[in-house]
């Protein structure tokens, strides 16, 4: 099924040469890259005969193409501009940075300036131009331009009295520590380029310039360089200026390690002043490098950054993955909690150099910043890493066998207690993930009933897959082979935009290459399971392996109600309703609110330890809050639901069971 944006074709720009092995990838970009942008044409021109409305001869259709191909010859291609960045961070208190562009070579009556309305590993709309302030345009001697807004997240410029050259400045506010805003204080700025720097319209191939002006004494940690004196840097293009985050602050404590010729540096900001010793996080970091380069090919950089915020005082973490370092944010200190998940999504973003980076699903590069860029394989791209990030824990002895099987039992649990996993299938939770993808929701939706996270399900998929290729093939190949081979395929390959080396796939190449890798037809798994809705087969696919998923209920668990709630002033606030379950069949409502059970408030006692007293198929009274009125609603309690899940040893396994499972989990 084709998404929205499959409907406009794109012809193939001039083919480019493939950076190889430990080539230089950025210079690479620069040296080959085409001087213009692909051109659009309508998908009319070029669909099948038969698929024309009304009778279309061949003639009339080279008529078209002919006309088609005219036009795109009268269209001139964009003369290249000299682009220069300057980011200057003088106001910390007021979280403000300035900007300031500064555009050369001009010969259009115009120019616009654009500030994505996304950031590339993050699926959601957040329009960054709504921190965008004092706007202005001025020519070479800082004589005032007309500008004009054509949208909410465009600038345009009147350049005819600009003698070729065009400054503009502007202010941005940024105070979210987040994988996709920035933040600004008086301890660092994090920036993350694309809620930061518009570029040219026309022009995000060009080579850049960037120049950072810091406080006195701050280092400069980014992708850019290995120096934190350097603030000058030159930049291949556009995509690569905001696909490299920078850190910067007085405060941040770095250490080098090397690994296959290659340099890694762990860089670490902290708002605990007790997480002074990093140590145990580089050596944790090491072993993760180390695991995941035997893993995969060699690729294609001389150093990787990693860029580690530990921030006890937010309330949620995140990780984002870039073409040459990561940025990380972990809501809790160094040195009480927070280790082990910092490495948990280090593991995760560093495979998501591989695998989303470089091999990348058609769309994801080079990247239209003005609209959402769908795509079906996101379960591949996210759910996949999930699942090596955990197999690349094991391995690494960073987890032990029991800490790998529990973690792949609790996606299990999440995925099982999730109602949308009847209604959403994994292709069709990567194809909407614009709407739920830390996206801000400013209206009521139901996608706790009728989505899924296709990090869940596709970590799933990535370990029935794994063990079934690894079933039929007798243990000599896996889903890395698949990998490997859509690696060679689609990256290792002519450059097709000035993006860089390769080209996207689809989801029938994933599905091509799995039947290439097992010589077998897994069709029919991916029609049910990735298409599909149909119940994911761990019994039959973990026995392969000599294994079996176990469920229980863990003791103390009480009777089901049925309904997710969250404390408030005069009670218990619904905020979910499970469909079918006893608070549906009871008539509660997302939104009431459960002021007492049984005469006994719930503002001052637990609805859990209340819920303990009964025993499952008891009737009980809610008195709820609906709007402003009170009613008396009973609700007949379920059984406990299973909420512990484990993968185990199978009784009775073959010889060939066990060594599977054995050369799996080694």
């Amino acid at each position: 099924m084709n998404s929205p944006l499959s409907l406009i074709s794109r012809p193939p720009s001039r083919p480019l040469t493939a950076s190889r092995g430990a080539a230089q990838f950025y210079a690479t970009r620069v040296s080959s890259r085409p001087r213009k942008e692909p051109l659009n044409y309508r998908h009319k021109w070029l669909c099948p005969l038969s698929a024309q409305p009304g009778a279309v001869t061949l003639l009339v259709l080279m008529s078209l193409l002919s006309t088609a191909a005219s036009a795109a010859a009268q269209i001139s291609v964009p003369r290249p501009l000299t682009i220069a960045y300057h980011l200057i961070l003088k106001r910390p208190t007021a979280h403000l940075m300035q900007v300031e562009i500064t555009v050369g070579n001009i010969s259009t009556p115009s120019v616009e300036f654009v500030l994505p309305r996304w950031a590339p590993g993050r699926y959601a709309i957040y329009n960054f131009a709504k921190n965008v302030q004092q706007f202005e345009a001025t020519n070479a001697q800082r004589q005032p331009l007309p500008w004009s807004q054509p949208d909410d997240t465009s600038w345009k410029v009147n350049t005819q009295n600009a003698g070729g050259e065009v400054e503009v400045s502007y202010r941005v506010y940024g105070n979210d520590l987040t994988g996709s805003f920035s933040q600004f204080d008086t301890t660092h700025a994090a920036v993350n380029g694309a809620s930061v720097f518009m570029y040219v319209a026309g022009h995000k191939p060009n080579p850049v310039t960037l120049t950072v002006e810091a406080p006195a004494g701050w280092k400069i940690v980014s992708g850019f360089s290995l120096s934190t004196s350097q603030s000058t840097f030159q930049v291949p293009d556009y995509d690569v200026l905001v696909d490299t985050p920078l850190e910067i602050s007085p405060h941040l404590m770095i250490q080098e390690f090397h690994d296959r010729g290659k340099t890694f540096r762990v860089a670490v900001h902290s708002f605990d002043p007790q997480d002074t010793n990093i140590q145990p996080l580089v050596e944790g970091v090491k072993k993760i490098v180390a695991t995941e380069m035997a893993m995969m090919p060699t690729p294609d950089f001389s150093s990787y950054t990693f860029i580690f915020h530990f921030a006890p005082d937010i309330p949620m973490g995140d990780g984002m993955e870039h073409l040459n370092s990561t940025d990380i944010i972990i809501p809790a200190s160094l040195s009480n909690g927070g280790l082990s998940e910092a490495l948990e999504i280090a593991a995760h973003e560093f495979f998501h150099l591989w695998n989303v980076k470089r091999l990348r699903p058609a769309g994801l590069g080079p990247f239209n910043y003005r609209c959402p860029v769908y795509t079906r394989c996101l379960w591949f791209v996210e759910g996949i890493t999930t699942y090596y990030s955990y197999l690349v824990l094991l391995r690494s002895g960073l987890w032990t066998r029991s800490e790998f099987l529990h973690h792949l039992g609790r996606q299990i649990r999440r995925l099982r207690r999730d109602p949308g996993r009847r209604l959403m299938s994994a292709d069709s939770s990567s194809f909407h993930a614009w709407f739920y993808d830390r996206a801000p929701e400013m209206q009521e939706t139901n996608f706790a009933n009728d989505t899924i996270s296709y990090y869940t399900k596709g970590a799933l998929l990535g370990m029935l897959l794994d063990l079934e290729i690894r079933a039929d093939t007798d243990g000599r190949k896996t889903l890395l082979n698949v990998l490997h081979r859509m690696y060679r395929q689609f990256y290792e390959s002519p450059a097709t935009t000035y993006y860089g080396p390769g080209r996207g796939y689809h989801q029938r190449d994933i599905l091509n290459a799995v039947n290439q890798v097992a010589r077998k037809n897994f069709a029919g798994f991916f029609a049910r399971y990735v298409a599909g809705t149909a119940p994911l087969p761990y019994d039959a696919v973990l026995a392969d392996a000599g294994l079996k998923l176990e469920t229980a209920v863990a003791p103390g668990t009480p009777p089901n109600l049925g309904a997710s709630v969250t404390p408030v002033d005069t009670g218990m606030k619904i905020v979910s309703i499970r469909p079918g379950g006893p608070a549906d069949r009871a008539g509660l409502s997302r939104d009431d609110i459960l002021i007492d059970l049984d005469n006994r408030s719930l503002a001052i006692h637990s609805l859990k330890r209340m819920l303990e007293i009964y025993p499952p198929g008891a009737r009980v009274p809610f008195t709820v809050q609906r709007h402003l009125a009170h009613h008396m609603i009973w609700v007949t309690l379920g059984p406990p639901r299973p909420n512990v899940y484990r993968i185990v040893n199978l009784p009775g396994a073959t010889a060939g069971q066990i060594a599977l499972r054995r050369q799996w989990l080694r």
